[in-house]
């Protein structure tokens, strides 16, 4: 039990939800696309930085901040009201993203996907007045829905990559499940909002 729980914490942290909008970015421009024919090494470099910054290092910053002056009592903010001060920060993080990626001379969709997973961050904090969606859920399944309109939108093969980030969800679920973090409701709804939300935005957006 133990091993259990050591796994399934090393697998939350690993697949952190800030960490997915890097991820999402990370995969696109290693797809067979136009996004990656499109992006010079250099601009692509110059969006993974920015989006790692402002998605994952700022946030992540601002949530230590708060740790430290008793805002939230743990990183794992295991109560709906801790999370409303780091999920706000993070969504303007996100806009902010949003806006230096609409700057450069990169397809919308990037800036799309990072738009949405706001809008996800903007969704858990209105529910958490009364429901603990699982963020964790919300970051993979925004990931595979990201994935799921791509293959849509571009016409491209992501069937593989797909599979792998489905399956990498039951186990991240699964992991949320075993250390008590959220009743499998909570674990469904979230991976529903962010596959849905994101899945809408990337097939309606302009590239």
């Amino acid at each position: 039990m133990a091993i259990e729980r050591y796994f399934s914490r090393f697998l939350s942290y690993v697949l952190h939800p800030l960490l997915m909008p890097f991820y999402a970015v990370l995969i696109l421009f290693n797809l067979n696309t136009y996004l990656a024919f499109s992006t010079t090494i250099q601009l692509q470099h110059l969006v993974l930085l920015i989006v790692f910054i402002t998605t994952l290092a700022f946030p992540l910053l601002s949530t230590l901040l708060l740790l430290k002056n008793g805002t939230i009592q743990s990183l794992e903010m295991e109560t709906a009201r801790e999370r409303r001060s780091p999920f706000l920060f993070a969504a303007v993080c996100y806009l902010i993203c949003y806006y230096l990626l609409y700057k450069l001379p990169v397809s919308r969709l990037l800036g799309t996907m990072v738009l949405a997973a706001a809008l996800t961050l903007f969704i858990s904090l209105v529910l958490s007045f009364r429901y603990k969606v699982s963020i964790h859920m919300i970051g993979i399944g925004g990931l595979s829905g990201v994935l799921f309109g791509i293959g849509q939108v571009l016409q491209a093969d992501v069937m593989t990559p797909l599979l792998i980030c489905i399956l990498v969800a039951g186990f991240l679920g699964t992991a949320r499940l075993l250390l008590n973090a959220h009743s499998p409701g909570q674990i469904y709804s979230g991976f529903l909002i962010g596959f849905v939300t994101e899945w809408l935005m990337v097939t309606g957006s302009i590239l």
